[in-house]
């Protein structure tokens, strides 16, 4: 089983967020965390602070740790705004030309899913930034719905990685095609996993487990950037042991072009 590691590039500069509610919603979420104690004061006050920080990412750090490790990650960038993903394409441009000369991939953090008009501008947007010809995408929110995939694969996508269960939090289910594009399901995300570094790891080795059980070849993991910090040591820990683990299991980190290459070499 092989497993394809990439990046939500949900939020880049604190001024992106001086007109949506992403400040006031984290303030509120964050302290209701503390006083549940799902989170230290110490996350919590680092949690407020990065509020007032210039540089909203932590895309810098991942690359490093992804680079140190070997891990061949794949970075999604936003083409259009909504649902607090608010920095233009053109400030985005220079953040992915950076992530692309470092040797990642990149795609399309997509907001359209139901209107195809929309669809092919966000497609057509990120082409038109000239850093590659063809590329992925993953919804942000991971939300579709029956028509999403056909639209996605009728703009021009190479694949998509949008499928997930939120009920389950989890999607165990094989890379299949749609209409020429293929679709890798996400397997499992940071969000989703128990906020508790030992529940979280038995969490992902059970969905580990179940996915080679049922001789899936490729498995996708979603960690956003944000979270490799202090403000959210959980998570960071979690995915630093989450790539050891792979390691240590013999779970090959590969990317979703060369599981692409396998896949149709398998088709023939």
């Amino acid at each position: 089983m092989k497993v394809i590691i990439s990046h939500d590039v949900d939020h880049l500069y604190r001024d992106d967020h001086y007109f949506d509610l992403i400040y006031p919603k984290l303030w509120v979420r964050e302290t209701i965390s503390l006083l549940k104690r799902t989170i230290t004061f110490k996350e919590w006050h680092l949690r407020m602070l990065s509020t007032i920080h210039k540089t909203r990412h932590n895309i810098k750090e991942v690359m490093a740790f992804d680079a140190l490790h070997g891990i061949p990650s794949t970075f999604f960038f936003g083409m259009a705004k909504g649902l607090g993903m608010s920095y233009s394409k053109e400030k985005a441009l220079p953040v992915i030309k950076e992530v692309y000369s470092k040797g990642f991939d990149v795609g399309v953090h997509g907001i359209a899913y139901n209107d195809m008009s929309a669809i092919k501008q966000e497609h057509d947007a990120f082409k038109e930034l000239g850093v590659v010809t063809e590329f992925g995408i993953r919804e942000h929110y991971v939300r579709y719905d029956n028509g999403t995939f056909v639209k996605l694969a009728k703009a021009g996508y190479l694949y998509d990685s949008s499928e997930f269960n939120k009920k389950n939090g989890c999607c165990i289910k094989a890379p299949y095609c749609v209409d020429g594009m293929w679709e890798f399901p996400l397997t499992m995300m940071d969000g989703y996993l128990p906020y508790d570094f030992k529940k979280a790891k038995q969490r992902s080795r059970d969905i580990l487990t179940k996915a080679q059980n049922m001789n899936i070849s490729h498995v996708s993991i979603l960690f956003h950037d944000p979270l490799y910090s202090d403000a959210y040591s959980v998570y960071r820990d979690w995915y630093e042991w989450l790539v050891q683990y792979c390691k240590d299991n013999g779970y090959e980190i590969t990317s979703y072009r060369n599981a692409i290459r396998e896949l149709e070499c398998g088709k023939q």
